[in-house]
């Protein structure tokens, strides 16, 4: 069985991404957007301007870290990047659930009302 190896089609150099978060020098947010596994993934990540060089490169170690979890069959693309796949509208998952997620939790019970999503027949 071949296994294809982390970002062996990378097309930006792993160098260039890390010194761009690493020379951040105002507070800002980073965006990594990639396609993987069929699903479009975008992740924001608030940097203040005061973060240090670790907190910058763990922004990195992070994305790594779930891709290859993934890659070696540890998990699922759905365990590790669910709430920041990218809908039809453009939002995540993260972004449409998060209030619901909310009320559920203020009310105490889960919602009543099923997703307004069709299910495989």
């Amino acid at each position: 069985m071949n296994r294809r190896v982390y970002a062996e089609h990378t097309k930006v150099p792993t160098a260039q991404i890390r010194a761009q978060i690493e020379t951040m020098d105002e507070p800002s947010e980073a965006v990594v957007a990639f396609m993987f596994a069929g699903h479009l993934i975008r992740l924001r990540i608030e940097i203040p301007v005061d973060a240090t060089d670790q907190q910058r490169r763990a922004i990195g170690l992070v994305v790594k870290a779930k891709i290859e979890a993934v890659a070696q069959g540890i998990s699922t693309v759905e365990q590790e990047w669910l709430a920041h796949i990218v809908l039809p509208d453009g939002s995540t998952v993260g972004d449409w659930i998060e209030p619901q997620l909310q009320v559920a939790y203020d009310q105490g019970r889960m919602p009543t009302n099923p997703l307004l999503l069709e299910g495989p027949r």
